[in-house]
């Protein structure tokens, strides 16, 4: 017996401009799936109905994710090469131990390249993301040895025609292993439906 009541609402009607039904908003292959679903492919499919009524078509508000990082002197002093970051914190463990954090720390676009890189890799799984806009403000100095959980929540979307995707606003940061957090982070990005192979 299942606790998820289906979202049907007797207007069954597929609008071709959105391709979801006029009444509950869902896809005909999730309608036509529905009594299969158990119930969490359902609550699944429910949250997916809830950011259509708020306007995406796309993207999952309230929608969540996280990765870890682990830095090691190695990639710290490897990364801050790669961008031609030249400060000693990053890359002489003598002068880094000498200074007021007491080993290397991280060049502050390491942890923002991955934070932001997080973001394409989550949603390019089924669609088309493209950047449009970041803040990043950094709150602690990131440490040789720390490991980082990064996360991002998305905050709103809504469908824009223009851009023939969610123009979805998330906000985000990083925090390292003793939950302090090192990373405070907003973004907008357009997350397109993926075009399917000719």
């Amino acid at each position: 017996m299942t606790d998820v009541a289906s979202p049907c609402v007797d207007v069954c009607r597929m609008n071709p401009e959105t391709g979801f039904c006029d009444g509950c908003l869902r896809t005909i292959d999730e309608i036509a799936a529905w009594a299969a679903c158990d119930d969490e492919e359902k609550r699944a499919v429910l949250a997916r109905v809830e950011s259509r009524r708020q306007g995406a078509r796309v993207v999952i508000v309230g929608e969540t994710f996280e990765a870890a990082l682990a830095l090691p002197p190695e990639s710290i002093k490897h990364f801050a090469t790669l961008v031609n970051d030249l400060n000693p914190l990053h890359h002489d463990d003598a002068y880094a131990r000498a200074s007021r954090f007491g080993s290397l720390i991280a060049s502050g676009t390491q942890p923002t390249a991955h934070l932001m890189a997080m973001l394409a890799a989550h949603f390019s799984r089924d669609a088309q993301p493209l950047g449009l806009e970041f803040g990043i403000r950094l709150t602690r100095a990131v440490k040789a040895h720390d490991v980082l959980t990064m996360f991002w929540r998305v905050t709103e979307a809504k469908w824009k025609a223009s851009l023939n995707g969610d123009l979805v606003k998330l906000e985000g940061g990083a925090r390292n292993q003793l939950g302090e957090t090192v990373m405070k982070a907003t973004a907008t990005i357009v997350v397109m439906p993926k075009e399917p192979r000719a």
